[in-house]
């Protein structure tokens, strides 16, 4: 596989960043900005108002009782209506941004002076003016507005006695109908200066470096994102490459990882689906070679039934049978290999006296071995020797390393089966005097599809090569494995052992 290359973050000006998580952030971050410049423009201008008014009723606190000291607003018959208003004219004269009222002991208006004649409250609650006198006119606090029934304002208020008695209260609102619009004119105007001059730079700073900010954040994540738009297109050498540190490392090495075991595991499932293809091919091709014969010398049988000499029959019928055979031998391999494979076949283990088994395969290929003048021989000593073991599973290995022994072994050459304990395992092998196993076909022995894709030609001929195979599996249930040995001058020696019971 070729090196994969980097994956390379785009640039800051790439079209990539004009879409996706960059701006969403961006966006999202210039609304909070935006929100909180608008959140510290209505706290600054609250803020500025309030102490503004708090000085304001510090300032003028006294106004009221200052008024109440040049005045004795009530007589006999009721209020001294034109001596009252001529101290409040006055003291609008002195400072026109204030507004007077002269109340009753229930806060109902007697008389008042302002700008303008339109009032919309006939009375003031009495309980803010009773609490700001009670604390020496020091008190910040706001009290109804009579030119609006719903705004408050800050005030100055003080008592009206005569004879001893409470007779009323003089109420001064400092923040008259003329100081509101003198104050919104020079809010307005702050608050223009305030946004062109301060906010309109502090966002717009603090919008660039956000995204820059943002830039350098997510430059990662959206490698990240070419990379895996690129596996999943089919660039299967895509792999990240990042200089950083952090979850979204960890998130690369973790992609990383994945797609080399998919790249592995796809090339590993084009390697099965080319072998199965061969298999395929193999298993047709050696199933067809007996099935041919059988099909081929039954069809002489019948159409020669009447014409066949008893020696030519015997011998067709032979050839059937041999084929026969040898087509059954090829399934049942077939068929258990594949329960091997499947994990179907779970060995069964008892104990078992392995010689005695031993002793009856060799007996079961003596006359294969004598009808093709191989001498078979068997040394497993005397006495008794247990296994816990499959005994039908460990017959089979038997079976089938002594069948390969014989079929590579010439004519006149020696087959030898042996069996020897060693510190409480027992070891079987058995050594043939064939050929040997060329070295470029050795380490694919054991392999179910290289021997039936087309082994090199000085590979051993014959079969679907599926004796082996069922070997190790077998072996493998039982904890053990298959060993050999070849050379051209030695002939092959495969062995394996087997615990004794107990040990």
């Amino acid at each position: 596989m070729t090196d994969p290359k980097p994956a390379i973050p785009p640039s800051f000006f790439s079209k990539t960043w004009f879409s996706g998580l960059y701006w969403q952030l961006s966006l999202t971050f210039l609304a909070v900005l935006t929100l909180l410049a608008g959140a510290y423009v209505y706290i600054t201008v609250t803020s500025a108002r309030q102490y503004f008014e708090a000085a304001q009723q510090r300032l003028n606190g006294q106004v009221a009782g200052r008024i109440v000291q040049y005045m004795s607003p009530f007589v006999e018959d009721g209020v001294d209506e034109e001596g009252v208003q001529r101290i409040f004219f006055n003291a609008m004269v002195i400072n026109p941004s204030i507004e007077v009222y002269l109340l009753d002991t229930a806060g109902r208006i007697l008389t008042y002076h302002t700008p303008g004649d339109s009032l919309l409250r006939k009375s003031v609650a009495l309980a803010p003016v009773e609490r700001y006198i009670a604390s020496g006119q020091t008190l910040f606090i706001r009290g109804d507005d009579p030119r609006s029934d719903t705004r408050e304002k800050i005030f100055s208020a003080a008592r009206v006695e005569r004879d001893g008695r409470r007779s009323g209260y003089v109420y001064v609102v400092l923040t008259g109908e003329r100081y509101d619009s003198a104050l919104a004119l020079l809010l307005g105007d702050h608050i223009a200066r305030l946004v062109r001059h301060t906010l309109a730079v502090t966002l717009l700073v603090a919008f660039v470096i956000g995204l820059v900010a943002f830039w350098f954040i997510t430059r990662n994540l959206t490698a990240i994102t070419s990379t895996v738009r690129r596996f999943r297109e089919g660039d299967l050498t895509a792999r990240i490459r990042l200089r950083a540190t952090g979850e979204l490392a960890q998130l690369a090495q973790t992609f990383n990882q994945m797609a080399d075991k998919m790249a592995a595991n796809l090339e590993a499932l084009q390697m099965l689906e080319r072998l199965r293809r061969e298999l395929v091919a193999n298993i047709s091709h050696d199933l067809r070679t007996p099935v041919t014969a059988i099909h081929g010398y039954a069809e002489t049988l019948w159409l020669k039934k009447n014409g066949l000499a008893d020696a030519e029959r015997d011998h067709y019928t032979h050839i059937i049978l041999q084929s026969a055979g040898k087509l059954k031998s090829l399934v049942e391999e077939l068929f258990q290999l594949s329960k091997l494979e499947a994990l179907e076949s779970v060995p069964q283990r008892e104990p078992i006296n392995l010689r005695e088994l031993v002793q009856e395969v060799y007996q079961a290929f003596r006359f294969q071995a004598d009808r093709k003048d191989i001498s078979l021989s068997c040394t497993n000593g005397a006495g008794v020797t247990i296994v816990e073991i499959d005994a039908g599973m460990v017959e089979r290995v038997l079976h089938n390393l002594v069948d390969n022994a014989i079929k590579y072994t010439p004519v006149g050459g020696s087959v030898a089966i042996r069996m020897a304990e060693l510190d409480g395992t027992v070891e079987v092998s058995v050594a043939d005097t064939g050929t040997g196993i060329a070295p470029d076909v050795l380490p694919y022995i054991f392999d179910r599809y290289y021997r039936r894709a087309g082994a090199p030609p000085s590979a051993p001929p014959g079969g679907m090569g599926l004796g082996l195979v069922i070997v190790k599996k077998i072996l493998e249930l039982h904890g053990s494995q298959i060993m050999v040995e070849t050379g051209p001058a030695t002939g092959t020696r495969f062995w394996f052992t087997l615990p004794l019971a107990g040990k």
